[in-house]
Protein backbone atom coordinates (compact mmCIF):
# COMPACT_ATOMS: atom_id res chain seq x y z
CA UNK A 1 0.00 0.00 0.00
CA UNK A 2 1.56 3.59 -1.19
CA UNK A 3 0.31 4.85 1.97
CA UNK A 4 0.11 9.18 2.52
CA UNK A 5 1.85 11.18 1.58
CA UNK A 6 2.53 9.68 -2.07
CA UNK A 7 1.25 12.58 -3.88
CA UNK A 8 2.39 16.25 -4.96
CA UNK A 9 -0.46 17.59 -2.57
CA UNK A 10 -3.44 16.29 -1.41
CA UNK A 11 -5.42 15.17 -3.67
CA UNK A 12 -3.66 15.68 -7.01
CA UNK A 13 -3.69 11.33 -8.18
CA UNK A 14 -0.21 12.87 -9.27
CA UNK A 15 3.11 10.66 -7.57
CA UNK A 16 5.83 13.25 -6.07
CA UNK A 17 8.66 13.00 -8.27
CA UNK A 18 11.03 14.11 -5.10
CA UNK A 19 10.10 10.58 -3.65
CA UNK A 20 9.08 8.46 -6.93
CA UNK A 21 11.25 9.50 -10.04
CA UNK A 22 10.09 6.78 -11.91
CA UNK A 23 6.56 5.47 -10.44
CA UNK A 24 5.53 3.71 -13.72
CA UNK A 25 8.70 1.41 -13.61
CA UNK A 26 8.50 1.60 -9.79
CA UNK A 27 5.23 -0.57 -10.10
CA UNK A 28 6.12 -2.55 -13.33
CA UNK A 29 8.75 -4.11 -11.25
CA UNK A 30 6.55 -4.86 -8.41
CA UNK A 31 4.21 -6.78 -11.01
CA UNK A 32 6.95 -8.63 -12.25
CA UNK A 33 7.78 -10.04 -8.42
CA UNK A 34 4.35 -10.43 -8.25
CA UNK A 35 3.37 -7.58 -5.73
CA UNK A 36 0.21 -5.19 -6.80
CA UNK A 37 0.22 -2.01 -5.51
CA UNK A 38 -2.81 -0.27 -3.59
CA UNK A 39 -2.74 4.14 -3.48
CA UNK A 40 -4.59 5.89 -0.19
CA UNK A 41 -6.35 8.51 -1.24
CA UNK A 42 -9.62 10.81 0.93
CA UNK A 43 -12.16 12.46 -0.89
CA UNK A 44 -10.39 15.85 -0.64
CA UNK A 45 -8.28 18.50 -2.70
CA UNK A 46 -6.19 20.82 -0.76
CA UNK A 47 -5.20 24.50 -0.58
CA UNK A 48 -2.36 23.62 2.04
CA UNK A 49 -1.26 20.16 2.91
CA UNK A 50 0.68 18.87 5.61
CA UNK A 51 3.02 16.63 4.31
CA UNK A 52 4.03 13.79 7.11
CA UNK A 53 6.60 12.49 5.99
CA UNK A 54 9.39 10.51 7.70
CA UNK A 55 11.98 11.79 7.62
CA UNK A 56 10.92 14.73 6.19
CA UNK A 57 11.68 16.30 2.68
CA UNK A 58 12.60 20.01 2.23
CA UNK A 59 11.14 19.86 -1.52
CA UNK A 60 7.99 17.86 -1.01
CA UNK A 61 7.03 20.32 2.19
CA UNK A 62 7.54 22.97 0.02
CA UNK A 63 4.87 21.52 -2.43
CA UNK A 64 2.86 20.59 0.20
CA UNK A 65 2.58 24.29 1.63
CA UNK A 66 1.27 24.93 -2.22
CA UNK A 67 -2.79 24.54 -3.28
CA UNK A 68 -3.37 21.84 -4.66
CA UNK A 69 -3.16 22.25 -8.37
CA UNK A 70 -6.16 20.81 -9.51
CA UNK A 71 -7.48 22.68 -6.48
CA UNK A 72 -8.55 26.17 -8.69
CA UNK A 73 -10.31 24.85 -11.87
CA UNK A 74 -12.04 22.38 -9.60
CA UNK A 75 -13.73 25.36 -7.38
CA UNK A 76 -14.70 27.22 -10.34
CA UNK A 77 -16.13 24.16 -12.10
CA UNK A 78 -18.37 23.43 -8.56
CA UNK A 79 -17.07 20.24 -8.31
CA UNK A 80 -16.93 20.84 -4.43
CA UNK A 81 -19.53 20.72 -1.34
CA UNK A 82 -20.50 24.61 -0.85
CA UNK A 83 -20.70 26.00 2.42
CA UNK A 84 -24.23 28.26 3.18
CA UNK A 85 -23.08 31.15 1.69
CA UNK A 86 -22.36 29.47 -1.90
CA UNK A 87 -18.80 29.39 -1.83
CA UNK A 88 -16.60 26.08 -1.99
CA UNK A 89 -16.48 24.43 2.09
CA UNK A 90 -13.17 25.19 3.21
CA UNK A 91 -12.28 23.01 6.23
CA UNK A 92 -9.59 21.74 8.45
CA UNK A 93 -8.95 17.55 8.15
CA UNK A 94 -5.45 15.84 9.44
CA UNK A 95 -3.76 16.65 6.73
CA UNK A 96 -4.21 20.28 5.68
CA UNK A 97 -7.17 22.80 5.02
CA UNK A 98 -9.08 21.82 1.63
CA UNK A 99 -12.52 21.49 0.16
CA UNK A 100 -14.63 17.98 -0.11
CA UNK A 101 -15.59 16.68 -3.20
CA UNK A 102 -19.23 16.71 -4.01
CA UNK A 103 -20.49 13.57 -5.32
CA UNK A 104 -24.02 13.96 -5.67
CA UNK A 105 -22.82 16.41 -8.76
CA UNK A 106 -22.05 13.74 -11.77
CA UNK A 107 -19.52 16.07 -13.56
CA UNK A 108 -17.28 16.15 -10.11
CA UNK A 109 -17.94 12.24 -9.67
CA UNK A 110 -16.59 12.40 -13.51
CA UNK A 111 -14.31 14.63 -12.93
CA UNK A 112 -12.84 12.54 -9.45
CA UNK A 113 -12.82 9.51 -11.25
CA UNK A 114 -11.10 10.22 -14.53
CA UNK A 115 -8.13 11.67 -12.39
CA UNK A 116 -7.93 8.27 -10.59
CA UNK A 117 -8.10 6.32 -13.56
CA UNK A 118 -4.87 7.86 -14.78
CA UNK A 119 -3.34 6.78 -11.43
CA UNK A 120 -4.68 2.97 -11.87
CA UNK A 121 -3.56 3.10 -16.01
CA UNK A 122 0.11 3.34 -14.34
CA UNK A 123 0.13 0.44 -12.63
CA UNK A 124 -1.91 0.82 -9.10
CA UNK A 125 -4.71 -1.87 -9.28
CA UNK A 126 -6.04 -0.83 -5.98
CA UNK A 127 -7.66 1.96 -3.90
CA UNK A 128 -7.28 2.69 -0.28
CA UNK A 129 -10.71 5.08 0.35
CA UNK A 130 -9.45 6.19 3.58
CA UNK A 131 -11.87 9.01 5.27
CA UNK A 132 -15.32 9.66 3.54
CA UNK A 133 -17.12 10.39 7.06
CA UNK A 134 -20.13 13.09 6.89
CA UNK A 135 -18.40 15.26 10.13
CA UNK A 136 -16.38 17.26 8.44
CA UNK A 137 -19.77 18.24 6.33
CA UNK A 138 -22.01 20.99 8.67
CA UNK A 139 -25.18 20.85 8.61
CA UNK A 140 -26.04 24.06 6.44
CA UNK A 141 -23.59 22.76 3.50
CA UNK A 142 -25.01 22.75 0.36
CA UNK A 143 -24.83 19.67 -2.27
CA UNK A 144 -25.34 19.78 -5.88
CA UNK A 145 -28.42 17.38 -5.91
CA UNK A 146 -30.02 20.11 -3.93
CA UNK A 147 -29.77 18.27 -0.44
CA UNK A 148 -27.91 19.88 2.51
CA UNK A 149 -25.57 18.74 4.70
CA UNK A 150 -27.96 17.70 7.76
CA UNK A 151 -29.64 15.80 4.84
CA UNK A 152 -27.10 13.43 2.92
CA UNK A 153 -23.38 14.24 4.58
CA UNK A 154 -23.02 10.98 5.66
CA UNK A 155 -24.04 9.68 2.29
CA UNK A 156 -20.89 11.33 0.42
CA UNK A 157 -19.02 8.50 1.96
CA UNK A 158 -21.11 5.91 0.24
CA UNK A 159 -20.99 7.62 -3.01
CA UNK A 160 -17.25 8.02 -3.09
CA UNK A 161 -16.70 4.66 -2.76
CA UNK A 162 -19.44 3.58 -5.62
CA UNK A 163 -16.96 6.47 -8.01
CA UNK A 164 -13.99 4.38 -6.63
CA UNK A 165 -15.33 1.00 -7.37
CA UNK A 166 -16.56 2.46 -11.15
CA UNK A 167 -12.83 3.67 -11.96
CA UNK A 168 -11.10 0.11 -10.59
CA UNK A 169 -13.76 -1.80 -13.17
CA UNK A 170 -13.07 0.37 -15.84
CA UNK A 171 -9.06 0.54 -15.65
CA UNK A 172 -8.45 -3.60 -14.14
CA UNK A 173 -12.15 -4.75 -14.45
CA UNK A 174 -12.54 -8.16 -12.40
CA UNK A 175 -8.61 -7.74 -10.83
CA UNK A 176 -9.10 -4.21 -8.97
CA UNK A 177 -9.49 -4.03 -4.98
CA UNK A 178 -10.93 -1.16 -3.05
CA UNK A 179 -11.10 -0.95 0.72
CA UNK A 180 -12.46 2.00 2.38
CA UNK A 181 -13.72 2.90 5.92
CA UNK A 182 -16.79 4.52 5.49
CA UNK A 183 -20.05 4.19 3.40
CA UNK A 184 -24.04 4.24 3.74
CA UNK A 185 -26.48 1.90 2.92
CA UNK A 186 -25.60 -0.35 -0.21
CA UNK A 187 -22.09 -0.11 0.51
CA UNK A 188 -22.41 -4.47 1.33
CA UNK A 189 -22.25 -4.54 -2.42
CA UNK A 190 -19.46 -1.74 -2.55
CA UNK A 191 -15.34 -3.40 -1.77
CA UNK A 192 -14.76 -4.07 1.56
CA UNK A 193 -14.49 -2.51 5.05
CA UNK A 194 -11.91 -2.37 7.16
CA UNK A 195 -11.89 -1.27 10.90
CA UNK A 196 -10.58 1.80 10.99
CA UNK A 197 -7.48 3.28 13.57
CA UNK A 198 -7.29 0.68 16.67
CA UNK A 199 -4.97 1.46 19.34
CA UNK A 200 -2.95 -1.54 20.43
CA UNK A 201 -4.25 -3.24 23.20
CA UNK A 202 -6.48 -5.64 24.53
CA UNK A 203 -9.33 -3.48 24.79
CA UNK A 204 -9.22 -2.29 21.47
CA UNK A 205 -9.39 -6.21 20.20
CA UNK A 206 -12.06 -6.87 21.43
CA UNK A 207 -14.31 -4.06 20.52
CA UNK A 208 -12.68 -4.89 17.06
CA UNK A 209 -13.95 -8.70 17.40
CA UNK A 210 -17.71 -6.97 18.63
CA UNK A 211 -17.43 -4.58 15.25
CA UNK A 212 -16.20 -7.23 13.19
CA UNK A 213 -19.50 -9.26 14.63
CA UNK A 214 -22.14 -6.70 14.20
CA UNK A 215 -20.71 -5.56 10.22
CA UNK A 216 -21.20 -9.32 9.59
CA UNK A 217 -24.95 -9.23 10.93
CA UNK A 218 -25.46 -5.80 9.04
CA UNK A 219 -24.65 -7.60 5.48
CA UNK A 220 -20.54 -6.78 5.94
CA UNK A 221 -19.25 -9.98 4.30
CA UNK A 222 -15.73 -8.43 2.68
CA UNK A 223 -13.96 -7.38 6.13
CA UNK A 224 -10.40 -6.66 7.64
CA UNK A 225 -8.36 -5.39 9.83
CA UNK A 226 -4.80 -3.87 10.82
CA UNK A 227 -3.15 -6.78 12.40
CA UNK A 228 -1.28 -5.50 15.74
CA UNK A 229 -3.56 -2.10 15.64
CA UNK A 230 -2.49 1.02 13.93
CA UNK A 231 -1.86 3.43 16.60
CA UNK A 232 0.54 1.51 18.77
CA UNK A 233 -0.06 1.05 22.70
CA UNK A 234 -0.87 4.03 24.04
CA UNK A 235 -0.23 6.08 20.70
CA UNK A 236 3.43 5.98 21.17
CA UNK A 237 5.08 2.37 20.90
CA UNK A 238 4.19 -0.56 18.56
CA UNK A 239 2.27 -3.09 19.41
CA UNK A 240 3.60 -5.64 22.16
CA UNK A 241 4.25 -8.97 21.20
CA UNK A 242 1.85 -11.23 22.80
CA UNK A 243 -0.83 -8.58 21.10
CA UNK A 244 0.61 -9.41 17.80
CA UNK A 245 0.39 -12.86 17.94
CA UNK A 246 -3.27 -13.11 19.30
CA UNK A 247 -4.29 -10.17 16.72
CA UNK A 248 -2.52 -12.42 13.68
CA UNK A 249 -4.59 -15.23 14.89
CA UNK A 250 -7.54 -13.28 14.47
CA UNK A 251 -6.52 -11.89 11.07
CA UNK A 252 -5.93 -15.55 9.99
CA UNK A 253 -9.75 -16.00 10.00
CA UNK A 254 -10.90 -13.04 8.78
CA UNK A 255 -12.19 -12.60 5.38
CA UNK A 256 -8.68 -10.83 4.09
CA UNK A 257 -5.99 -10.43 6.07
CA UNK A 258 -3.56 -6.82 6.42
CA UNK A 259 -1.51 -5.19 8.43
CA UNK A 260 -0.43 -1.75 8.16
CA UNK A 261 0.55 0.90 10.99
CA UNK A 262 2.47 3.77 12.29
CA UNK A 263 5.32 1.75 14.27
CA UNK A 264 7.41 -1.00 12.66
CA UNK A 265 5.68 -3.59 13.72
CA UNK A 266 6.52 -5.91 10.89
CA UNK A 267 7.15 -9.68 12.60
CA UNK A 268 10.73 -9.87 11.17
CA UNK A 269 11.41 -6.53 13.74
CA UNK A 270 10.61 -8.87 16.86
CA UNK A 271 12.01 -12.00 17.91
CA UNK A 272 12.37 -15.45 15.84
CA UNK A 273 9.18 -17.16 18.28
CA UNK A 274 6.90 -14.07 16.99
CA UNK A 275 8.43 -14.64 12.68
CA UNK A 276 7.48 -18.04 12.89
CA UNK A 277 3.93 -18.38 14.50
CA UNK A 278 3.28 -14.67 12.93
CA UNK A 279 4.59 -16.58 9.38
CA UNK A 280 2.58 -19.93 10.49
CA UNK A 281 -0.89 -17.71 10.09
CA UNK A 282 -0.03 -16.20 7.26
CA UNK A 283 0.30 -19.03 5.19
CA UNK A 284 -2.30 -20.57 6.54
CA UNK A 285 -4.63 -17.82 5.74
CA UNK A 286 -3.38 -18.20 2.42
CA UNK A 287 -4.24 -22.02 2.30
CA UNK A 288 -7.77 -20.72 3.44
CA UNK A 289 -7.96 -18.83 0.20
CA UNK A 290 -10.82 -21.17 -2.02
CA UNK A 291 -12.19 -22.05 1.37
CA UNK A 292 -12.73 -18.28 2.04
CA UNK A 293 -13.77 -17.37 -1.62
CA UNK A 294 -16.56 -19.80 -2.12
CA UNK A 295 -18.11 -18.37 1.44
CA UNK A 296 -17.62 -15.11 -0.40
CA UNK A 297 -19.40 -16.28 -3.33
CA UNK A 298 -22.24 -17.56 -0.57
CA UNK A 299 -22.66 -13.99 0.56
CA UNK A 300 -22.78 -12.06 -3.29
CA UNK A 301 -25.50 -15.42 -3.78
CA UNK A 302 -27.94 -15.31 -0.53
CA UNK A 303 -26.43 -12.59 1.60
CA UNK A 304 -24.85 -14.77 4.06
CA UNK A 305 -21.75 -13.39 5.39
CA UNK A 306 -17.84 -15.04 5.43
CA UNK A 307 -17.94 -14.21 9.08
CA UNK A 308 -21.27 -15.75 10.92
CA UNK A 309 -22.01 -14.79 14.70
CA UNK A 310 -23.70 -17.38 16.52
CA UNK A 311 -27.22 -15.75 15.76
CA UNK A 312 -26.24 -16.60 11.97
CA UNK A 313 -24.96 -20.12 12.69
CA UNK A 314 -27.52 -21.34 14.74
CA UNK A 315 -30.83 -19.38 15.20
CA UNK A 316 -32.30 -21.23 17.62
CA UNK A 317 -29.71 -20.95 20.34
CA UNK A 318 -31.29 -18.27 22.62
CA UNK A 319 -27.41 -17.27 23.32
CA UNK A 320 -26.61 -16.11 19.90
CA UNK A 321 -27.96 -12.85 20.25
CA UNK A 322 -25.59 -11.76 23.72
CA UNK A 323 -22.31 -13.85 22.35
CA UNK A 324 -19.73 -11.30 20.72
CA UNK A 325 -16.50 -13.01 21.48
CA UNK A 326 -16.91 -16.00 18.71
CA UNK A 327 -17.82 -16.71 15.20
CA UNK A 328 -18.31 -19.05 12.15
CA UNK A 329 -15.87 -18.54 9.41
CA UNK A 330 -17.78 -19.79 6.56
CA UNK A 331 -19.55 -23.04 7.10
CA UNK A 332 -17.32 -25.00 8.66
CA UNK A 333 -15.03 -23.49 11.16
CA UNK A 334 -16.11 -22.21 14.47
CA UNK A 335 -13.15 -19.61 16.06
CA UNK A 336 -12.61 -17.75 19.00
CA UNK A 337 -10.05 -15.27 19.83
CA UNK A 338 -8.02 -14.74 22.79
CA UNK A 339 -9.30 -11.43 23.83
CA UNK A 340 -7.54 -11.41 27.43
CA UNK A 341 -3.84 -10.52 27.92
CA UNK A 342 -1.76 -13.48 29.62
CA UNK A 343 -4.61 -15.84 28.74
CA UNK A 344 -3.86 -19.62 28.09
CA UNK A 345 -6.88 -20.90 27.95
CA UNK A 346 -10.57 -19.58 27.01
CA UNK A 347 -14.40 -20.62 27.60
CA UNK A 348 -16.06 -21.08 24.57
CA UNK A 349 -19.67 -21.77 23.51
CA UNK A 350 -19.53 -24.45 20.53
CA UNK A 351 -22.98 -24.12 18.76
CA UNK A 352 -24.85 -27.96 18.73
CA UNK A 353 -23.44 -30.65 16.92
CA UNK A 354 -20.36 -32.46 16.49
CA UNK A 355 -16.83 -30.42 16.44
CA UNK A 356 -13.45 -31.49 15.78
CA UNK A 357 -10.85 -29.19 17.25
CA UNK A 358 -8.42 -28.00 14.19
CA UNK A 359 -5.20 -28.48 15.84
CA UNK A 360 -5.58 -31.87 17.59
CA UNK A 361 -8.39 -33.53 16.24
CA UNK A 362 -10.31 -34.35 19.67
CA UNK A 363 -13.97 -34.38 19.16
CA UNK A 364 -16.42 -32.71 21.09
CA UNK A 365 -20.36 -32.63 21.38
CA UNK A 366 -21.54 -28.80 20.89
CA UNK A 367 -24.49 -26.96 22.19
CA UNK A 368 -22.21 -26.18 25.32
CA UNK A 369 -19.71 -24.05 27.11
CA UNK A 370 -16.15 -26.29 26.67
CA UNK A 371 -12.86 -24.66 28.13
CA UNK A 372 -10.02 -24.71 25.39
CA UNK A 373 -6.14 -24.60 25.09
CA UNK A 374 -5.18 -21.02 24.13
CA UNK A 375 -1.40 -20.79 24.31
CA UNK A 376 0.28 -17.76 22.93
CA UNK A 377 0.84 -19.46 19.40
CA UNK A 378 -2.34 -21.09 19.33
CA UNK A 379 -6.24 -19.98 18.78
CA UNK A 380 -8.84 -22.03 19.57
CA UNK A 381 -10.53 -23.54 16.61
CA UNK A 382 -12.95 -26.25 15.50
CA UNK A 383 -14.50 -27.80 12.48
CA UNK A 384 -17.77 -29.08 12.31
CA UNK A 385 -18.05 -32.93 11.56
CA UNK A 386 -19.07 -34.18 8.17
CA UNK A 387 -17.54 -31.35 6.89
CA UNK A 388 -14.72 -30.37 3.42
CA UNK A 389 -12.63 -27.98 3.64
CA UNK A 390 -10.88 -26.81 0.44
CA UNK A 391 -7.52 -25.18 0.93
CA UNK A 392 -4.36 -24.69 -1.39
CA UNK A 393 -1.63 -27.41 -1.08
CA UNK A 394 0.84 -26.03 1.63
CA UNK A 395 4.08 -26.54 -0.23
CA UNK A 396 2.08 -24.63 -3.42
CA UNK A 397 1.52 -21.55 -0.85
CA UNK A 398 4.99 -21.84 0.61
CA UNK A 399 6.17 -21.57 -2.74
CA UNK A 400 3.98 -18.67 -4.26
CA UNK A 401 1.12 -18.92 -6.62
CA UNK A 402 1.72 -15.95 -8.31
CA UNK A 403 -0.32 -15.36 -11.53
CA UNK A 404 -1.77 -18.58 -11.98
CA UNK A 405 -5.50 -18.36 -12.90
CA UNK A 406 -7.91 -19.26 -9.92
CA UNK A 407 -9.36 -22.78 -12.26
CA UNK A 408 -5.50 -24.20 -12.47
CA UNK A 409 -4.49 -23.85 -8.74
CA UNK A 410 -4.17 -27.58 -7.19
CA UNK A 411 -6.73 -27.82 -4.21
CA UNK A 412 -6.78 -30.06 -1.33
CA UNK A 413 -10.48 -31.03 0.03
CA UNK A 414 -10.47 -32.61 3.54
CA UNK A 415 -13.16 -34.16 4.84
CA UNK A 416 -13.17 -33.56 8.62
CA UNK A 417 -14.95 -37.00 9.70
CA UNK A 418 -17.71 -38.64 8.04
CA UNK A 419 -19.51 -37.72 5.34
CA UNK A 420 -22.92 -36.24 6.14
CA UNK A 421 -25.79 -35.40 3.61
CA UNK A 422 -26.02 -31.43 2.94
CA UNK A 423 -22.32 -30.99 4.95
CA UNK A 424 -19.37 -32.80 2.96
CA UNK A 425 -20.27 -30.73 -0.62
CA UNK A 426 -18.83 -27.03 -1.13
CA UNK A 427 -19.54 -25.14 -4.24
CA UNK A 428 -16.49 -23.27 -5.19
CA UNK A 429 -16.11 -19.88 -6.40
CA UNK A 430 -16.37 -20.44 -9.52
CA UNK A 431 -19.72 -22.51 -9.56
CA UNK A 432 -17.65 -25.95 -9.34
CA UNK A 433 -18.98 -28.39 -7.52
CA UNK A 434 -17.09 -30.63 -4.82
CA UNK A 435 -18.22 -33.27 -2.91
CA UNK A 436 -19.26 -36.78 -1.64
CA UNK A 437 -22.14 -37.64 -3.53
CA UNK A 438 -23.69 -41.26 -2.94
CA UNK A 439 -20.61 -43.15 -1.79
CA UNK A 440 -18.17 -41.49 -4.33
CA UNK A 441 -16.23 -38.01 -4.98
CA UNK A 442 -17.53 -35.65 -7.53
CA UNK A 443 -14.65 -33.44 -8.15
CA UNK A 444 -14.56 -30.55 -10.61
CA UNK A 445 -13.26 -31.13 -14.42
CA UNK A 446 -10.08 -30.52 -14.97
CA UNK A 447 -9.02 -29.78 -11.39
CA UNK A 448 -5.97 -31.11 -9.67
CA UNK A 449 -7.52 -31.82 -6.04
CA UNK A 450 -6.08 -34.13 -3.63
CA UNK A 451 -8.56 -35.72 -0.79
CA UNK A 452 -7.87 -36.15 2.38
CA UNK A 453 -9.87 -37.72 5.52
CA UNK A 454 -9.37 -36.47 9.07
Amino acid sequence: VLDSPWETQYNTWEFNPHQFPDPEGMLRRFRAAGVRTVAWITPWTNLESADGQKPPDAESERLHREPAPNYAPAAEAGHFVRGADGEPLVARWWMGTGSPVDFTSPAAEEWWREQAKRALALGIEGIKADDGEGYYIPPDARLADGRTGAEAAWALGGMYRESMQRALDEVHPGRGVLFGRSGWSGQQAVGHLWGGDQVSDFWSLRVLVTALLTAAASGFSNLSHDVGGYLGERLSERCPKELLLRWVQLGCFSPLMHAHGRFEQEAWTYDAETLDVYREYVLLHERLVPYVRAAAATAARCGLPVIRPLLLSDPAEPRGWALADVYGFGPALWVAPVLERGATEREVFLPRGEWIDFWSGERVEGGREVVAAAPVGRIPVWVRSGSLVVTYPAEHVREGLGDVPEHERPLEATLWGEPRLGRTAVRLADGARLGWCAGRWELPRGRDVALEQR
